[in-house]
């Protein structure tokens, strides 16, 4: 899969949105995948991502993802502003992030970082 302007970020975004499991793999380099998440955990390879993701937000109920922007800074490397939506002992919760992407010379995700924002916090004086 070619890509030149970061399309293949906007259809990851769609799949894992819709938990298209078969269209997201399809987003996302075969060999020498990294996602990097917002607890400094790390998870290597293709398969163990998509595992991942499967197993966590199959299991959140009311999983909603919303994106507000995406924007191509340079060759390979994009980020998404977005909000994830899921309820948590039956109350809603939002968590606001930012996903940073860079895209290998196929096109595809070789390295996802996520970023939440910390809803409530009080910045520091």
């Amino acid at each position: 899969m070619s890509d030149t302007n970061g399309q293949v970020v906007e259809r990851y975004l769609e799949c894992l949105a819709a938990h298209d499991w078969d269209g997201l793999a399809d987003t996302i380099a075969e060999e020498g995948l990294t996602r990097e998440g917002p607890f400094c955990d790390q998870i290597e390879g293709k398969a163990r991502y998509l595992a991942y993701l499967r197993k966590v937000i199959t299991n959140i109920g009311g999983h909603r993802l919303t994106v507000q922007r995406v924007s191509h800074v340079a060759s390979g490397l994009s980020f998404a502003e977005l909000t994830e939506e899921f309820e948590i002992d039956g109350a809603p919760a939002q968590w606001p992030e930012c996903i940073v992407f860079e895209r290998g010379v196929d096109g595809l995700i070789s390295r996802v970082s996520v970023f939440f924002k910390q809803p409530g916090s009080s910045p520091a004086n």
